[in-house]
């Protein structure tokens, strides 16, 4: 690669972050606005009912496209060269994630009574079923957005996700400052995600990319077996997130899971900025392993341990702060001050852990999928184990605690399992390879 190509390089890559950012930043505010537009136009059952809804989505959704995104964001990628190659797997793809999507659509929407059974609530229950409209769609979408995302128009993939989180937030605050029955606003999943997948059909089809071709066996195949591979560890990543809502929905009310659900969306803003750090992390992790030489990981770690952790707290204290503010002067009609409680113990927990949160995807990255799966099964079985047992006897305190306490065993598992595979000490951030002379702390 020539001077001027590598700065071109450069260049796309750094529109591509702020691009990626921009989207970032829209998904955060809604999810900030229909919070606290659904708390103070209706209260915290309603509250409840759409993150109980949005909980069981977010889950399923996972299962219905059974990781089929994922092999498409690697051959679009790997097939860079291949265009014909390309368009037969994407019509593989096209087809076996529509059909995904139909199956699981139905399903969840002919499973109402069983939702109400296991939640005791008519009204989430409702919503939940309704939902399967818009999954019946999140398949074919999220193969389309995964195909734009792996031939990197980065800027048409964070357009069509921020215009899925701002039509999703739209109609929620719609149906709040409406008279409708409130579960319609899982309706919301159908309008995004019927959208974007036009738009990112009319994207591909206009730039000449969607060329129809027949779906061969082979190419569906493919996308199964690699989808397979693949589902758990996101699977178990996404339950994580999602565990104490459903824990708390099947023994308390839908009041206490809004109230539960509106501070843990701010501990959920937390850890995604974390994330986006561990995105630019992971390259560099890669490299380490491919040399065997830890140097600059082990810098990265100390400089992470020394301005991340203050900082996380600072962060963390400001939320608790402007979190009291709305509860008991803005919000003080809706029951969310209950939610201190909850929230001052997820965040202190998720602090403790935060200059680490960057390093979570190690094992992935270093060859090791099986590995990084068994950590994520780690952080799940804790966090059901204990929500399970302490939710029915101390409430929305109990599932603070166990999701706090799955933070740690996270970090526990990563700490154990890179010592081991590794050489990588991450609490004394030394190393046993070659360059273990040096100690960045």
């Amino acid at each position: 690669m020539t001077v001027p190509e590598a700065v071109d390089a450069d260049r796309k890559l750094s529109h591509d972050i702020v691009w990626s950012l921009g989207s970032f930043a829209i998904l955060a505010l809604s999810g900030i606005s229909i919070n606290f537009a659904v708390a103070a136009m209706r209260d915290a059952a309603a509250l409840g009912v759409f993150n109980l809804a949005y909980a069981i989505y977010v889950i399923a959704s996972q299962v219905a496209v059974s990781g089929v995104h994922y092999s498409v964001l690697r051959l679009a990628a790997h097939l860079s060269d291949s265009p014909e190659e390309r368009r037969f797997m994407l019509w593989a793809a096209i087809a076996l994630s529509g059909s995904l999507g139909l199956a699981w659509g139905a399903a969840v929407y002919l499973a109402a009574p069983l939702f109400e059974a296991l939640f005791g609530s008519p009204a989430s229950a409702r919503a939940i079923s309704l939902t399967g409209f818009g999954l019946a769609l999140f398949p074919l979408n999220k193969v389309l957005i995964s195909y734009i995302n792996g031939l990197r128009h980065m800027r048409a993939f964070a357009l069509l996700q921020a215009t899925r989180y701002l039509l999703v937030m739209a109609w929620v605050i719609g149906v709040a400052a409406s008279t409708l029955p409130f579960e319609y606003a899982a309706l919301a999943f159908i309008v995004a995600e019927g959208t974007t997948t036009l738009a990112a059909a009319l994207y591909l089809q206009v730039a000449g990319l969607l060329t129809p071709r027949p779906v061969e066996k082979r190419w569906v195949l493919e996308h199964l077996s690699f989808g397979f591979r693949s589902l758990p560890s996101g699977m178990f990543l996404e339950l994580n997130t999602r565990v104490d809502v459903i824990v708390i929905g099947i023994f308390l009310t839908d009041r206490e899971v809004g109230i539960y659900s509106f501070a843990a969306m701010l501990v959920d803003g937390l850890y995604h900025v974390l994330a986006m750090i561990r995105v630019n992390m992971n390259p560099i992790l890669v490299a380490g392993r491919r040399t065997d030489s830890w140097t600059e990981s082990r810098r990265l770690l100390g400089v992470a341990r020394r301005y991340l952790l203050p900082v996380a707290f600072a962060l963390s204290a400001a939320i608790v702060v402007g979190y009291l503010v709305v509860v008991n002067y803005v919000l003080s009609s809706s029951d969310l001050a209950e939610g201190i409680w909850p929230l001052v113990i997820l965040l202190a927990s998720l602090s403790l852990v935060s200059a680490y949160v960057p390093f979570d995807n190690l094992l992935m990255v270093s060859g090791y999928p099986g590995h990084q799966t068994l950590q994520n099964l780690v952080v799940v079985f804790i966090n059901i184990a204990l929500n399970i047992a302490l939710v029915p006897v101390i409430g929305i305190v109990g599932a603070a605690i166990g999701t706090a306490a799955s933070y740690l065993a996270g970090f526990i598992a990563l700490m154990y399992l890179a010592s081991r595979l590794l050489g990588w000490n991450l609490l004394t951030n030394t190393t046993t390879t070659v360059d273990a002379s040096a100690n960045p702390r």
